[in-house]
């Protein structure tokens, strides 16, 4: 079995015939287009929620350093 398969794989690499198939360069910009959109909404996606998060943290210290001086006037 392994000898037929062997044999089958040469020749097959041997003689070759032309598959008349390429890509044009509407199909490579095509591609680099796909490639860069994903990257760009990638970065997007991660950042924007990193963005808001940081925002609320940062808010929810900048309230709890009014209200302890707040309650520091008070006393």
């Amino acid at each position: 079995m392994f000898r037929i398969l062997f044999f089958y794989l040469l020749f097959s690499f041997l003689f070759t015939a032309n598959a008349f198939a390429y890509f044009d360069p509407g199909t490579g910009s095509y591609i680099i287009q796909l490639i860069l959109a994903f990257l760009a909404s990638c970065y997007f996606f991660i950042t924007n929620p990193v963005k808001f998060i940081k925002e609320k943290i940062k808010n929810f210290r900048e309230k709890n350093k009014v209200d302890k001086k707040d309650s520091n006037r008070s006393n």
